[in-house]
């Protein structure tokens, strides 16, 4: 978007709220020395910036710390949300896999050959978004990758892609193995006290590795906030509805079809927690994951892809 902004002739910056840590994340901004501002929450950004762009998201304060009455002017997202979104100008598919694939659309439109920092950075978003295209993956987002090929720098590409894994990542991963509750296909798993958010989206991805697993849902607290991370593939499950309508009364939840996450605060659970026989983790997981598997029962009919058949989905294993 700052390359589109430059081709326009208007002053740019990339900017993002709160940290980056996934390792990969990490080491794509490291490696590509990408040049990326982070946001005080606690500073209005109006004061310095005159207008906003929002990419891969489309409402101020949701995915973001922005005040929720900006009014941005470019919303770009491969998700349309439940809400009608007010901006001047709107680019909302679903029927591509990746946001990236639509800013490689606009750089080949404004006739943008992108440099070797861009194009490896799209090839990545891509190939990120799809899961190395096997989901949700379309003709459009073959047809982007194959036109950055000769722009990008494999050999960054490929240490991006293979970072080492941090003690706290593995440490989560080894709880969610431990502590999961499956449900026919679909696993939750409270890992209790966490210190890297980033780890429970790590954990839930690594969970769909399971046989005859398509969705799965993490979660831990810190700071007096539950943190919740959910993946699903293979199954025809909006899960950013079906976390919705399972937590967003106890605070914020929602996403994408096939990735999403809850915030929620820590409250009344850890009083008691306090008074109770239970860990706080057993009540955590108790109320989190009854919530979650109700909502589940509840989701309209959930099919597989290939067959149009219903998935089962018993009790127990």
């Amino acid at each position: 978007m700052v390359r589109i902004a430059q081709f326009a002739g208007t002053d740019a910056e990339a900017c993002y709220y709160g940290d980056i840590s996934h390792q990969e994340n990490r080491a794509l901004v490291n490696l590509l020395d990408i040049d990326m501002r982070q946001l005080d929450p606690e500073v209005d950004p109006r004061e310095e910036f005159a207008a906003f762009a929002l990419v891969d998201h489309s409402r101020p304060g949701v995915n973001d710390s922005l005040p929720m009455d900006i009014e941005p002017v470019v919303v770009v997202d491969h998700h349309p949300p439940r809400e009608a979104i007010d901006a001047s100008f709107v680019d909302l598919r679903d029927d591509v896999g990746a946001t990236s694939t639509l800013m490689v659309e606009y750089l080949d439109q404004f006739g943008v050959t992108p440099a070797t920092r861009v194009a490896t950075a799209l090839l990545y978003g891509i190939r990120i978004d799809t899961r190395d295209f096997t989901r949700e993956v379309s003709e459009a987002d073959f047809d982007a990758a194959a036109s950055l090929l000769t722009h990008v720098d494999p050999e960054i590409l490929d240490r991006v892609e293979s970072p080492r894994l941090t003690a706290e990542v593995l440490n989560v991963l080894a709880r969610a193995i431990e502590a999961r509750d499956r449900r026919g296909p679909v696993v939750a798993s409270c890992v209790g006290e966490i210190s890297d958010r980033d780890a429970l989206a790590q954990a839930a991805e690594r969970l769909l590795d399971i046989e005859g697993v398509h969705t799965t849902l993490v979660y831990g607290y810190r700071d007096g906030v539950v943190y919740a991370s959910g993946r699903t593939r293979g199954a025809d499950l909006d899960l950013g509805e079906t976390l919705r309508e399972a937590l967003d009364q106890m605070g914020s939840a929602g996403g994408h079809a096939d990735m999403a996450g809850a915030q929620l605060p820590l409250g009344i659970l850890a009083d008691v927690g306090d008074d109770s026989t239970e860990s706080l983790a057993e009540i955590v997981h108790d109320t989190i994951a009854g919530r979650f598997f109700e909502a589940l029962e509840d989701a309209p009919e959930t099919l597989h892809r290939a067959t149009g058949r219903p998935l089962p989905f018993p009790d127990e294993d």
